[in-house]
């Protein structure tokens, strides 16, 4: 494989300076190494990539790859870095890497001042690739944001050649960089790596929560995954992991090595209680706590607090109930005040005690708990407060039930649709069968996707996988905040089951939300004709029309149905009768009326 070499007039230029020669000794003798990280997927919990990372000589000035790009920028040699750098990350990967890690990913970084440099040679990488025997498939291209890109045709050109030829793309440090959103908008790509400023105290800042959240919403509609860097806590991992981020980068997991070892530094917790049953309650996390009684000063409780130096928090609690909660931080910064003993000392702790901290009943649900700490922002104070008809029990932690949460999701992931990430089968069934024993009228709506395999069968499967999410959005949008439960049965069949018997405008909702997500599925030329030519199923050619949804809707009424078994034959009756409507249509079977069906 040809290596990089400088041109005479660039190397010239490097004589002038001692870290310019060592530069020019670093080009001659490839001098360089390669670190990897791994980027690890939160779903399985292993190495799903390899990150190739540049250093320079060890005991250099220029180890540093910040100092080692920035030396060859400035000497204007950045293009030649750039590319020998590659070339060396996919040299020493292909050494590195054991026979039966062949799916392992590689992330290549390349500079934006690469990409837009007019010396850039097409096809360097790809003759690189195929030379070490590395799968095109295996490589993603990581843009680092270096600079502004000012000819976005011209960047935008470069990062289209790549996906032709079969590249992944993936943006670096989202937000630390000049572009930002605008790349992600203009680029599309199919990874995007949050810069580890918003990463950092994630479980302690509401902001940078926010922020996360709003990102993965974002991300889920263009299909871009996002990888989360700089991990470098438990706490911070743990609300990733809750948030549902794809994947996560750092030094928790493992610090960047010469080797592509798949052994992580960091071991998951092996899940202790079987939290499956959604109607556990916070009482699971219920801890004895010191108290105060109302009438202590701020001189008792700073004290008090001084003998005991990993108590974080005082809940404030006369004959039984709950008055508020001191925190130390709080009392520590007005003691931090100038006079401010003398001042506040005799003062009644009322004067400092937060009057409004968390506190649930014991009886309160595990997914209630949590839902209502992370939309207030609560979880930045770390613990609430849990009574028992309104009498004082004890102090939970938001932790703890950020533990308890993930052990559920984690196994609830188990009967999981992969692609959808709705419950299947087993909680399906599950739900409908606790419906039935409350002996109270539900719902059940089969959702169907009509000409859905031809459509698989001519456009792609990955197009397919497409329209199978684009359906599970649209029904829990459909749905809204509205009681309800949504499962996937499996390839294109959904079904929901809710309380409220005012169906139709549910239906409706869907419908319309379905009709007008399909759209974006066809080519304009297939939205004009209204639909496809595909082979049937005795491959004749036949038109299709554009997918719609059969929408099968069953009524129960509390008595007529005692396992489920039976109420899905009925449920797929009322699928079928929506079928034979033509689609994009529902069709409404009365649990009142299967007596007469039966005769």
């Amino acid at each position: 494989m040809e290596r990089v070499t400088l041109p005479e007039a660039k190397c010239s230029g490097l004589q002038h300076s001692p870290l310019g020669r060592e530069l020019k000794d670093i080009f001659d003798h490839q001098r360089i190494q390669t670190h990897f990280q791994p980027i690890v997927g939160l779903k399985t919990r292993s190495v799903f990539a390899f990150e190739a990372l540049t250093r320079g000589p060890d005991n250099s000035a220029l180890y540093s790859p910040a100092h080692l790009f920035r030396l060859a920028s400035d000497h204007g040699c950045l293009l030649e870095m750039d590319l020998m750098a590659r070339r060396v990350s996919i040299k020493n990967f292909m050494k590195s890497v054991a026979q039966h890690q062949n799916q392992v990913k590689l992330f290549l970084n390349v500079s934006v001042s690469s990409l837009m440099n007019v010396d850039h040679r097409s096809g360097l990488t790809l003759d690189c690739l195929n030379y070490y025997g590395l799968n095109i498939h295996q490589v993603v291209i990581e843009i680092t944001e270096l600079q502004p890109v000012e000819d976005s045709g011209l960047f935008l050109n470069a990062i289209q050649h790549y996906r032709k030829m079969g590249f992944k793309v993936a943006i670096d440090d989202l937000g630390s960089g000049y572009n930002g959103l605008k790349l992600w908008s203009e680029v599309k790509p199919d990874f995007v790596k949050i810069d580890k400023h918003f990463i950092a105290d994630i479980d302690k800042q509401a902001d940078k929560y926010r922020f996360m959240e709003t990102i993965l919403t974002l991300a889920k509609s263009l299909g871009t995954k996002i990888i989360a860097e700089g991990v470098e806590t438990e706490a911070e991992l743990q609300i990733l992991e809750k948030l549902g981020v794809d994947f996560v980068q750092g030094y928790l997991l493992k610090r960047p090595s010469p080797s592509t070892a798949l052994t992580l530094d960091y071991k998951w917790n092996e899940v202790v209680q079987d939290v499956t049953n959604p109607k556990e309650t916070v009482k699971l996390l219920c801890r004895e706590a010191f108290t105060m009684p109302l009438d202590t000063t701020i001189d008792q409780m700073t004290d008090e607090l001084l003998h005991r130096p990993g108590v974080d928090y005082v809940p404030i609690v006369e004959k039984g109930r709950v008055h508020g909660m001191v925190w130390r931080r709080e009392l520590t910064e007005l003691l931090a005040s100038k006079f401010g003993r003398d001042l506040h000392g005799r003062k009644n702790i009322a004067k400092l005690m937060d009057p409004s901290p968390l506190v649930f009943d014991i009886n309160t649900p595990l997914v209630e708990a949590s839902r209502e700490i992370t939309e207030n922002g609560s979880y930045d104070k770390g613990t609430f407060i849990l009574t028992d008809k309104g009498n004082y029990k004890g102090c939970g932690s938001f932790m703890e039930l950020l533990r308890v949460i993930t052990d559920l999701k984690i196994r609830s992931a188990q009967y999981a649709n992969p692609l959808s990430g709705l419950p299947g089968n087993v909680p399906i069934q599950n739900m409908i069968q606790e419906y039935l024993d409350r002996q109270s009228p539900f719902v059940v709506i089969y959702v169907d996707v009509d000409n859905f395999k031809p459509y698989n069968d001519y456009y792609s499967f990955e197009q397919g996988d497409q329209v199978i999410s684009a359906v599970a959005r649209v029904l829990k949008e459909s749905l809204g905040v509205q009681e309800a439960f949504i499962g996937h049965v499996g390839g294109d069949d959904f079904v929901v089951v809710m309380p409220d018997m005012q169906y139709e405008m549910v239906c409706q909702r869907i419908l319309k939300g379905f009709q007008f997500a399909s759209l974006n599925f066809y080519t304009q030329e297939d939205r004009h004709r209204g639909g496809i030519y595909a082979e049937d199923r005795a491959g004749e050619k036949v038109f299709f029309p554009m997918m719609s949804l059969s929408l099968g809707v069953l009524l129960v009424h509390p008595g007529v149905f005692d396992h489920t078994q039976k109420l899905s034959s009925y449920a797929t009756r009322a699928k079928k009768g929506a079928k034979s409507q033509g689609g994009n249509t529902y069709y409404v079977v009365d649990s009142r009326q299967v007596g007469l069906m039966r005769a």
